[in-house]
């Protein structure tokens, strides 16, 4: 492990070519390091729904509710932009919600 310190703290200048092979090496074996994300919009209720998998109607429920209102990125009038992920894991968490409150009244 300290190969790879010493490599971490050496300048890019002054390493050798394996050096910067094995860097290299290091980083892209390495599982821990996080993958950018890349975000994906959608321009309209359509477009959404057809993203997400659901139909417009529940897109429409939703954003009336409130539900999907930090999934917007721009509002201008009527066209509306949204996050697709970040849409998709609100709705993904409403329905979740809807689900244990149904089964507590149950039981």
């Amino acid at each position: 492990m300290s190969q790879s310190n010493d490599l971490l703290s050496k300048f890019l200048c002054q390493m050798t070519g394996e050096e910067f092979l094995q860097l290299n090496e290091l980083r892209t074996s390495d599982h821990q390091t996080p993958m950018p994300v890349s975000h994906s919009y959608a321009h309209g209720v359509s477009e959404l729904a057809e993203k997400i998998g659901c139909c417009q109607s529940t897109i429409y429920t939703l954003k009336k509710q409130g539900i999907l209102e930090d999934a917007i990125v721009s509002q201008i009038g009527r066209r509306i932009v949204f996050d697709v992920e970040k849409a998709r894991i609100l709705a993904d968490e409403y329905q979740r919600t809807q689900r244990d409150k149904r089964h507590a009244d149950r039981g």
